[in-house]
């Protein structure tokens, strides 16, 4: 982030549980920028804060005046404080709380200058995949800014808010699928011979190379799929076990399942 008005750009996160916490951690490994964390529990920033350049509110009176404040708490905790973030009044604010949408950020905040974001639960380790959203009023200097506080964490991609339920479908929610998929490769292991932990090492770099060889190659995964299927071979006998017991359509209906129940939580918020 470029200095401002010859400063550090000040940077504030509200909330120091899981989420605040990642993004606190990876954000104080930038360069360039005064990162402070607040909570409500005293003790959880300071956890957060230990042995990092993190500077400890006491008070959420404290971040007035950052250039972002990120809103790291749960949904259900925003009621309490709306008035105190919107007296905030930074350059913009970001928001990772689950389920509240950009107008409703704009309306309680007093500000159309808002980012949401739609993190999976990879932030702990730096390999999240975050969806970003914008509001139409931010500029694209804090556009940029933006996309780095989500990239300290992981992968980023910007989509339309209205696709936010198709991303929980396919990452927020879906990176447990790929924990059950792990789960039930395993098993199968242990059917043919192989202990659990091992089977799921196993399994766990098999699925971090197919990642790697899509991500690195850039070919569509049907692509790939059919090289490793040799005419007669032992893979297109499993592709077509899949085929019979309907994975395609319980993995399609998964991700729908999903994105459904993300709309319905949405419109309750």
């Amino acid at each position: 982030m470029e200095r401002i008005n010859g400063a550090k750009p000040k940077v504030s996160v509200i909330g120091a549980g899981n989420m605040g916490g990642a993004f606190s951690e990876a954000l104080s490994r930038l360069e360039g920028i005064d990162l402070c964390v607040y909570d409500s529990h005293l003790p959880s920033a300071q956890r957060v804060a230990q042995g990092q350049a993190i500077t400890v509110f006491s008070s959420m009176k404290e971040a007035a005046g950052s250039h972002i404040v990120i809103i790291a708490v749960k949904p259900q905790v925003l009621p309490s404080i709306w008035k105190d973030l919107a007296a905030l009044k930074p350059d913009f604010f970001i928001s990772i709380a689950a389920g509240v949408t950009i107008a409703k950020l704009t309306e309680n905040l007093g500000t159309d200058k808002v980012v949401r974001f739609m993190p999976n639960i990879a932030a702990k380790i730096g390999y999240a995949v975050t969806a970003v959203a914008y509001s139409k009023a931010l500029d694209e200097a804090s556009r940029k800014d933006a996309m780095e506080v989500a990239e300290s964490v992981g992968t980023a991609f910007e989509l339309d808010e209205h696709l936010f339920s198709a991303f929980i479908g396919i990452s927020g929610s879906g990176i447990a699928y790929m924990f059950e998929l792990m789960h039930q490769m395993a098993m199968g292991g242990v059917r043919e011979g192989i202990p659990y932990p091992k089977a799921l090492s196993i399994v766990a770099d098999t699925m971090v190379s197919a990642a790697k060889l899509q991500k690195e190659t850039g070919r569509n995964a049907i692509d790939l799929e059919t090289m490793v299927c040799s005419a007669k071979g032992t893979t297109i006998e499993g592709v077509a076990a899949l085929s019979e017991g309907g994975f395609a359509s319980a993995v399609i209906n998964a991700v729908s399942a999903a994105a459904r129940k993300s709309e319905e939580l949405e419109k309750r918020s």
